[in-house]
C-alpha cells in the first residue's frame, strides 16, 4: 500500500475491517442457518418414517391391502414428500407410492439419492419383520439454502455499503484541510509566497496549517529582501557594464579613428629610410641605417599588435573562408621560423601533411604564426614540433614545445592582454603579451576552438581545431605573387595624394630613387593643376583633410581624363564604415605604415614597362 495515496489507505483502513468482519458474521450465520435446516429435515423425516412403521403395522398381514395404500398415500401427499415405499425382510418392494428410485435398499443407508433423502423405519408385526421407506424431496432445502445465503449476502452487502459511507465520511473529515493545505504548499512551491492556509484547525492539524502560514510568511519576506539585493546588485552591474562598455567602445573608437593619424609618421620614416638605405654605400653608414630599420620595424610591430587588437573588437575584419591545403601553412611556418629556431640551439620540426583544411587560410596562418613565435620565445633547449591530426571530425593543429610550462591555475589568464608569465621585467624584445589574446580573438572569428595542455617544467601543447574541407572539395591553387627585384629600375609617371607633407616627400624620395616619375599633391584641386596627361598610377591616401575621401580624388582625376587609371588606395584607418567602403570600391589597398617592397611588387605588376 505503499504507492497508494492518502485517500485510498483511509478508505482501505475504514473499509477493510467491516468489510471481513460483514462477511464473517454472514458466512457464520448463514451456515447456521442452513444447519439447523437440515436438522429440522432430518428430524422430520426420521419422525414421518416411524410414525409411518406404527400405522402400517396393523395392516401389513391383510390381503386388502388398499388401506395401506390409502395411508402411504395420504404421507406421500406431503409437499417434500417423493415417495413411500414398504419392503420386506427380504427387501421386496411391497407396496410403493410415488417414483421409487431403482438403487438397491440399505436399511442403513441415510444419504440422498437421486435429489432424495431417505428415511427408514422398521417394522415388526405378525406378518414378518420390514421396513417402511420415506423420501424427502431436497428442492425445499435447496431454496432454503439459497434463501439463507441470499439474505447473508445481502446483510453483508449493506454492512460493506455503510463501511463505505463512514470511510468517505471518515476521509473527507480527515483530507480536507489536509489536501487545503497541500494545496498552499504547491503555490508556495510554485512561487506564490502570498498563498495561506484559510480555516481553524484544532490539534495537529491547526498547529500544521499555522507552520505552513508561518513559513509562507518566512519565505515571503526572506524573497522580498533577496529581490532588492537582487535589483541593487544588478544596478551596479550594469552600471558597471555600461561604462566598462563604454570604455572599451571610446577606446576602440580612438584607435580605429586615430590609427590614421597615428601611422602617419611610421609610415613617412618608413618611407624614408627605404630611400635612405638605397643611397648609403659605406658599411658603417648602412649598419646604422639597418639597425634603425630593425627598430623602426620592431616598433612597428607592437604598434601593429595594439591596433589589430583594435580592429578585432572593432570587428572590422571578414573571414574568407576556402579550401586549402594543410601543406601550405606548414611550408609557410617552416620557412619563416627554421632560421629563428637554428639561431637559439632549437630544433623545429614540422610535420607534411595531406589534409585539407576549410578556413580563412590568412587568418589561421596568423594564429599558428603567433602560437610558434611564443613557442620558439619561451622555449631554451629542446624544439618545437608543429603537425597536425585528425580528431573527432575535425583537423587539430598542435604546437609541442619543451619549454618552461604553464601552471594549471594562470592557463587562462595568458590569453589575456599584456599578461606574460614569463617576463617580469617587461623586456621588449619578448613582445606586448598580445599574441595570445590576438589568437583567441581570431579563433572566435573562424569559429574554432583554441585548447591549451601545459605542465610547469615539461613544456605546452596548443591546439587549434578547425573544419576538415568537405569531400571532393578541391584546393585553391597558390596564388603566388612574383617579387619584384630591389634592384633595376621602374618606368613611368605616379601621382601621389596625401594631406601629410612629410609622407610626400618620403613618397618622393622612395619612388624617384625606383626611377618613376613623381607628381605629389594635397588634394584633387592642386593635382589637377599639375597634370597634363593621366598618370599611370595614382597612390591615393583613403582619407584627407576637410573630410575629402581618396574615392572622391579618383572620380575627379577620372572625369577629367575620361578614362580608367589604374589606383592603390593606402590607409592607416581601422574604422569599420571605412574599410567597408574601401572593400566595396574594389582598389587594390595597402595599409599604412606602408613597406617599401610590397609596394614595389605592386607597382612593377601595375605600370605598363614594370
Amino acid at each position: 500500500m505503499t504507492h497508494l495515496s492518502l485517500r485510498a489507505r483511509v478508505m482501505w483502513l475504514g473499509i477493510l475491517p467491516a468489510l471481513l468482519i460483514a462477511l464473517s458474521l454472514g458466512a457464520y450465520f448463514s451456515h447456521q442457518r442452513v444447519a439447523d435446516a437440515e436438522q429440522a429435515m432430518q428430524a422430520r423425516g426420521q419422525a414421518l418414517a416411524r410414525q409411518l412403521a406404527v400405522a402400517v403395522q396393523f395392516d401389513m398381514g391383510g390381503r386388502d391391502q388398499s388401506r395401506l395404500r390409502a395411508l402411504l398415500q395420504a404421507v406421500q401427499a406431503e409437499s417434500d414428500v417423493g415417495f413411500v415405499a414398504v419392503v420386506n425382510a427380504q427387501r421386496q418392494l411391497l407396496v410403493t407410492v410415488g417414483n421409487v428410485p431403482k438403487t438397491p435398499f440399505d436399511p442403513a443407508a441415510l444419504n440422498p439419492v437421486a435429489s432424495v433423502w431417505l428415511f427408514a423405519a422398521p417394522l415388526s408385526s405378525a406378518a414378518g419383520n420390514g421396513w417402511v421407506w420415506l423420501g424427502i424431496a431436497q428442492s425445499q432445502l435447496n431454496t432454503q439454502r439459497h434463501g439463507v445465503w441470499l439474505a447473508g449476502a445481502t446483510v453483508s452487502l449493506l454492512g460493506l455499503l455503510f463501511s463505505i459511507i463512514l470511510a468517505l465520511r471518515l476521509s473527507n473529515t480527515i483530507l480536507h484541510p489536509v489536501r487545503r493545505m497541500l494545496a498552499v504548499v504547491h503555490e508556495i512551491g510554485s512561487g506564490a509566497l502570498h498563498a495561506r492556509v484559510t480555516g481553524h484547525g484544532a490539534g495537529e492539524l491547526g498547529a500544521l496549517q499555522a507552520g505552513i502560514n508561518q513559513m509562507a510568511e518566512s519565505l515571503s519576506r526572506s524573497r522580498n529582501e533577496l529581490q532588492q539585493r537582487v535589483r541593487e546588485a544588478t544596478a551596479d552591474m550594469a552600471a558597471q557594464k555600461e561604462a566598462a562598455e563604454r570604455a572599451n567602445i571610446a577606446k576602440s573608437h580612438f584607435l580605429a579613428v586615430a590609427s590614421h593619424d597615428l601611422r602617419q609618421p611610421m609610415h613617412a620614416m618608413g618611407l624614408f629610410l627605404a630611400a635612405l638605405k638605397e643611397q648609403v654605400v659605406a658599411p658603417d653608414a648602412l649598419r646604422i641605417v639597418e639597425n634603425i630599420e630593425a627598430s623602426v620595424a620592431a616598433m612597428s610591430g607592437l604598434f601593429n599588435a595594439l591596433l589589430d587588437i583594435s580592429r578585432l573588437d572593432a570587428g572590422v575584419i571578414e573571414v574568407q573562408a576556402r579550401a586549402f591545403p594543410a601543406n601550405r601553412l606548414l611550408d609557410h611556418i617552416r620557412t619563416a621560423f627554421t632560421a629563428q629556431a637554428e639561431a637559439k640551439g632549437l630544433k623545429l620540426l614540422v610535420v607534411p601533411s595531406r589534409l585539407l583544411l576549410h578556413s580563412d587560410p590568412l587568418l589561421l596562418e596568423r594564429i599558428v604564426f603567433n602560437l610558434v613565435s611564443n613557442a620558439l620565445r619561451y622555449t631554451e633547449r629542446g624544439g618545437v614540433v608543429v603537425g597536425c591530426r585528425w580528431r573527432a571530425g575535425r583537423i587539430c593543429i598542435e604546437v609541442w614545445d619543451s619549454g618552461c610550462g604553464i601552471a594549471a591555475d594562470k592557463q587562462r589568464a595568458v590569453f589575456q592582454e599584456f599578461v606574460q608569465l614569463h617576463n617580469p621585467e617587461r623586456d621588449r624584445d619578448k613582445g606586448l603579451g598580445l599574441g595570445l589574446a590576438i589568437v583567441e580573438r581570431l579563433a572566435l572569428l573562424l569559429a574554432c576552438q583554441v585548447s591549451l595542455r601545459s605542465q610547469p617544467g615539461r613544456g605546452s601543447i596548443f591546439g587549434m581545431q578547425v573544419p576538415r574541407a568537405a569531400a571532393g572539395a578541391v584546393a585553391e591553387e597558390q596564388r603566388e605573387v612574383g617579387r619584384a627585384t630591389l634592384s633595376g629600375q621602374l618606368r613611368g609617371v605616379v601621382a601621389v595624394v596625401d594631406d601629410d607633407e612629410a609622407i610626400l616627400a618620403g613618397m618622393c624620395t622612395l619612388l624617384t630613387g625606383w626611377g618613376l616619375t613623381v607628381v605629389t599633391a594635397r588634394g584633387s584641386a592642386e593635382l589637377m593643376s599639375q597634370l597634363a596627361v593621366p598618370p599611370d598610377v595614382l597612390l591615393c591616401d583613403f582619407r584627407l583633410r576637410d573630410g575629402v575621401s581618396g574615392l572622391d580624388v579618383i572620380a575627379t582625376l577620372r572625369q577629367r581624363f575620361n578614362q580608367a587609371i589604374a589606383v592603390v588606395l593606402i590607409t592607416g584607418d581601422t574604422a569599420t564604415d571605412a574599410v567597408r567602403e574601401i572593400k566595396a570600391s574594389g582598389y587594390p589597398l595597402l595599409h599604412k605604415p606602408l613597406r617599401p617592397a610590397k609596394l614595389r611588387t605592386l607597382l612593377a605588376k601595375i605600370l605598363p614597362h614594370g
